[in-house]
């Protein structure tokens, strides 16, 4: 199912093309020990959950596993936010012009998405939520986002967290919207 090339790593299946680029030794420990086993049962509950045409055939996503100083960086070009987030998504339509890291597989390419460890580890502790639940929630916050959902408003936000925690809740994973400390 996978390979790993010191810090590249892919996914293939008949439903998913997943290029990832590892920046640290954290991403490596948690991805292989935890993320890469659930990926499957991940994006099969996604698909289950929307009804997105674009993953209804074979899809490919790129993934950049980061730090703060990166997603700092992306963040200020790209959304003129000069501070780390926990995530990005960068959907393939806007994204024609920009450097995607990664990506062999033009037709059903849905995006870029780039996470930050550093966030994650500090969001996690501050709310009491394991690292590897954290990370499930915002890869599948930031595939939904890829997929055209969003939270620019409380009608939309509603939506897109009532699935975010439906897809959670299959997958054994705690609500994140629920204060937790």
């Amino acid at each position: 199912m996978s390979r790993i090339n010191k810090k590249y790593k892919v996914w293939d299946t008949e439903s998913y093309f997943i290029e990832a680029i590892i920046e640290n030794l954290w991403w490596e420990n948690i991805i292989n020990e935890f993320f890469e086993q659930k990926l499957t049962l991940i994006i099969n509950q996604i698909i289950d959950n929307t009804n997105n045409e674009n993953i209804l055939k074979k899809f490919s996503i790129s993934i950049l596993f980061a730090g703060d100083k990166k997603i700092t960086q992306l963040n200020k070009k790209f959304k003129k936010i000069n501070f780390p987030t926990n995530i990005l998504s960068f959907h393939a339509a806007r994204n024609i012009n920009a450097d995607n890291f990664l990506n062999n597989n033009d037709d059903n390419f849905l995006g870029d998405i780039v996470i930050s460890s550093d966030t994650l580890i500090k969001e996690a502790n501050s709310e009491k939520k394991k690292p590897i639940d954290h990370l499930i929630h915002l890869f599948i916050h930031g595939v939904l986002h890829l997929l055209g959902y969003d939270h620019k408003n409380s009608y939309e936000a509603k939506i897109m967290e009532a699935l975010e925690v439906k897809i959670l809740k299959n997958l054994n994973i705690s609500d994140p919207y629920l204060d937790n400390t």
